[in-house]
C-alpha cells in the first residue's frame, strides 16, 4: 500500500466518523423534539378540557342569574302595577 492510499482511507473513515456523528446528533435532536410535542399536546389537551368545563359552569351560572333576574323582574313589575292602582 502506497501512503496515497492510506491518506485516502484515512480521509473517509474520518469523513464516516464525522458523518455519522452529525447523524447521531441530529437523531437525538428530532427525538428531544418529539417528547416536547408530545407534551405540549397533551398539556394543550388538558387545558382545553379543563377550559371547557369551567365555560359549561359559568354558561350554567349565567342561565340561573338570568332565571333569578327575570324573576325579580316579574316581581317589579307587579308591584309597580299595585302603587299604580
Amino acid at each position: 500500500m502506497t501512503w496515497e492510499v492510506v491518506a485516502g482511507l484515512i480521509a473517509l473513515v474520518s469523513a464516516g466518523i464525522g458523518a455519522g456523528k452529525i447523524v447521531y446528533e441530529l437523531s437525538r435532536t428530532l427525538t428531544k423534539l418529539n417528547c416536547s410535542v408530545e407534551n405540549l399536546n397533551s398539556t394543550l389537551t388538558a387545558l382545553t378540557t379543563e377550559n371547557r368545563e369551567e365555560h359549561d359552569e359559568l354558561y350554567g351560572g349565567v342561565a340561573e342569574l338570568q332565571e333569578v333576574l327575570q324573576t325579580q323582574d316579574i316581581r317589579l313589575a307587579k308591584l309597580e302595577e299595585r302603587v299604580k292602582k
